[in-house]
């Protein structure tokens, strides 16, 4: 509040140092060559009535010298000239047109009209200061503003103090170039250099100062020591070099310099953005930052600096030039609002919030009060309303759009989430919890910590969110900056993660609770099998009439054991086993048709484990797909591969084809037999393949392709 009084009360004086000195109440344009045409003309002025919009005034005389006004731009800046020669001339033309309106009378010259003498007014109204004055204010304000509330809340870090001062030495800056962007005609020449040495005081102060905290922020660069020096020396001997006059620079003497700094500028930006590869928080942070940065810097370059280096007229004005600068520091106040820059929270925007809605009521009182003449209380009514119905609605759609929200859809997410995690099983949990803060809180980074966190809490002032594990693994998971990166965490996200949390913890304790008594059931079905049934097959084995009936009773004793086997989710099968047992009972349905086997498969067979389901499947399909090559194709020799890779496990039975049934099995022989071998490999997760090689005899495959994570 103390900085903005102070920002008021220097307002109030440019504003009256600008009412200060001749008026003639005219609004020109200059025509190059020509001279000045009058746009406006004021009523309050003395050439009110006397002067006509159209009018083009071509030079003065005062005190019997002319002077002439044909090729002079009154809205040009004396550093717009490329050398020291062009300014001097230039505030030497400015400084006599001044002393002639100081004159008692002074004579305008106007194309193909009479000489017309006109006392000047020695001041004007307030009213007839242009918009341009107060934009530059309230830019120069804003910069000023932004700057110093960083300071006022982090007093000892270097980064705001730098934001600060070139926050302050943009409103110096801007003040002093009100004056010479207001002037109807011309300033006195001493007082335009004046103001011309201070403003690039300032502007290569403010430039100076981001240049360093580029240097500092987020990390100080490597021999930062160093680089800072060399930016100070460069800017003071640049501002030595302006004072004395020494030696011009090529291409322009003014604007040289600043095309230097955009260049240090991008280049620093660069380093620090590359230096930040390995802490996305601090690139998601500033990456609105250093976009701003970039883009008023280069902007205003290619506009408005570089035209006039090369001797083109600026693509804007002055004013609108600032203005782009002014984004540099909205760009600093977006980043403080959603990344939390310089560690500050989201109440530095509230503060401001608070502040300026006050700010706005006793202003727009004042403005009531001063232009309709009502009274104080009807006026601060007024302004309430005014406030209250304009104010405040942009604030909130300010603070919608730039504030990204907190909310969170969990109709969107809860039905999905507690499917998965009902159906799922036991050892997927963990990997499901954190697909589902993923989804929810969309963070800029999930990192695990050895801490064991008991329930949802905030860390890091809201840059991190500390979840507990799901499931029987110790420790936590830390969740920095939701949505990308684009806000931080806060007391509803921590409330919507206990929900979740609570949630899925009830939801994954009914799950065990069901697969608890499903194995209660098939350990009691296990039992009731081998028992039962198991026993009665081997009394059935012993007493068989014949070996015929013995080995029936035997192949469904091996049934009912693999049948027991997939209820057992413990237990675990070698691949040599399952393929030694299938060749053993292979050989034995091909011994009598007179067929041979031809097997091959890999030596580290024992290094994959099955599961029983995979277990009996498997052997169910290569059971299957013998059955087939004994029935449709020619039993004598069938060929038998399984391999083991990188990828997974392929297994693949080939055998000869009568001539007569080649083309039926090159369609795939759509059967009871094969449709049951692909929906056990379907049921695995697995493909299957059926081809037919064109050789003499010609053979069909049937290849069966497993990944190796469906195989643990």
């Amino acid at each position: 509040m103390a900085c903005s009084l102070l920002l008021l009360l220097a307002v109030v004086l440019a504003a009256w140092l600008a009412q200060r000195g001749p008026w003639l109440g005219l609004t020109l344009s200059p025509q190059a060559g020509e001279g000045l045409r009058v746009t406006a003309v004021d009523e309050r002025g003395p050439l009110a009535g006397r002067v006509q919009p159209g009018d083009v005034l071509h030079g003065l005389q005062a005190s019997g010298a002319l002077i002439s006004l044909r090729d002079h731009d009154h809205h040009l800046q004396p550093h717009a000239m490329a050398t020291y020669e062009g300014y001097e001339a230039y505030l030497d033309h400015e400084d006599q047109v001044y002393a002639a309106l100081r004159e008692p009378s002074v004579t305008l010259l106007f194309h193909d009209q009479a000489p017309l003498q006109v006392v000047p007014m020695q001041g004007r109204p307030l009213s007839a200061l242009p918009l341009s004055f107060w934009l530059l204010h309230l830019y120069g304000a804003l910069a000023c503003l932004i700057g110093l509330s960083v300071w006022v809340f982090r007093p000892r870090l270097w980064a705001a103090r730098l934001l600060a001062l070139s926050g302050v030495a943009m409103f110096v800056a801007t003040w002093q170039h009100s004056f010479w962007e207001d002037r109807e005609l011309a300033l006195p020449g001493a007082m335009f250099h004046l103001l011309m040495r201070g403003n690039h005081l300032a502007m290569h102060l403010l430039l100076g100062a981001m240049m360093v905290l580029l240097v500092v922020y987020p990390q100080r660069l490597k021999h930062s020591g160093r680089i800072i020096a060399c930016l100070v020396s460069g800017i003071v001997l640049v501002q030595l070099n302006e004072t004395l006059q020494l030696f011009e620079f090529p291409l322009h003497t003014f604007y040289l310099p600043l095309l230097v700094y955009y260049l240090i500028g991008a280049a620093l930006v660069v380093v620090q953005w590359r230096r930040a590869s390995d802490r996305p928080g601090d690139r998601a942070a500033l990456r609105w930052v250093y976009l701003s940065i970039l883009l008023a810097m280069g902007v205003g370059t290619v506009v408005y600096i570089l035209p006039l280096a090369l001797d083109l007229p600026p693509v804007v004005g002055a004013s609108t030039m600032v203005g782009l600068v002014i984004t540099l520091y909205l760009g600093f106040a977006f980043g403080i609002l959603r990344y939390r820059l310089f560690e500050l929270e989201r109440w530095w925007f509230v503060a401001w919030a608070w502040f300026l809605g006050g700010l706005t009521v006793v202003l727009v009182d004042l403005a009531v009060v001063t232009l309709f003449g009502l009274n104080h209380s009807h006026g601060l009514a007024l302004a309430i309303i005014a406030v209250g119905w304009v104010y405040f609605p942009i604030r909130q759609w300010l603070w919608r759009h730039l504030a990204v929200s907190a909310e969170v859809s969990m109709e969107r997410h809860l039905p999905g989430f507690v499917e998965a995690l009902f159906t799922c099983s036991e050892d997927r949990v963990p990997a499901l919890w954190l697909r589902q803060l993923r989804e929810v809180f969309q963070p800029l980074a999930v990192e695990f910590t050895a801490q064991h966190v008991e329930q949802v809490q905030l860390a890091d002032n809201g840059a991190r969110l500390l979840v507990p594990v799901l499931g029987d693994e110790k420790g936590g998971i830390s969740l920095r900056y939701a949505q990308g990166g684009r806000r931080l965490m806060g007391r509803r996200d921590a409330e919507i993660a206990q929900a979740l949390y609570m949630t899925a913890q009830r939801i994954d304790m009914v799950r065990r609770a069901r697969e608890s008594g499903a194995d209660q059931e098939r350990q009691r079905i296990m039992r009731d099998l081998h028992d039962d049934v198991g026993g009665r097959l081997l009394t059935l084995i012993h007493q068989a009439p014949d070996g015929h009936y013995e080995g029936l009773a035997r192949t469904t004793l091996g049934a009912l054991r693999e049948s027991i086997y997939t209820l057992d989710e413990q237990r675990r099968f070698h691949l040599d086993e399952l393929l030694g047992a299938w060749q053993d009972d292979a050989w034995q349905r091909l011994i009598p048709v007179g067929a041979t086997l031809e097997c091959q498969w890999p030596d580290d067979g024992d290094d994959i484990c099955l599961s029983p389901r995979h277990y009996v499947n498997l052997r169910r399909v290569l059971d299957e797909a013998l059955t087939n090559a004994l029935k449709h194709g020619v039993p004598s020799r069938l060929h038998f591969r399984a391999a083991v890779d990188d990828h997974g496990l392929r297994m693949s039975l080939t055998n000869e084809l009568p001539v007569d049934d080649a083309p039926r099995w090159r369609d795939g022989l759509p059967g009871r037999g094969l449709s049951n071998i692909r929906t056990r490999v379907q049921e695995l997760g697995g493909e299957l393949y059926l081809y037919c090689q064109i050789t003499r005899p010609q053979r069909f495959c049937l290849e069966v392709c497993l990944q190796r994570s469906d195989l643990a």
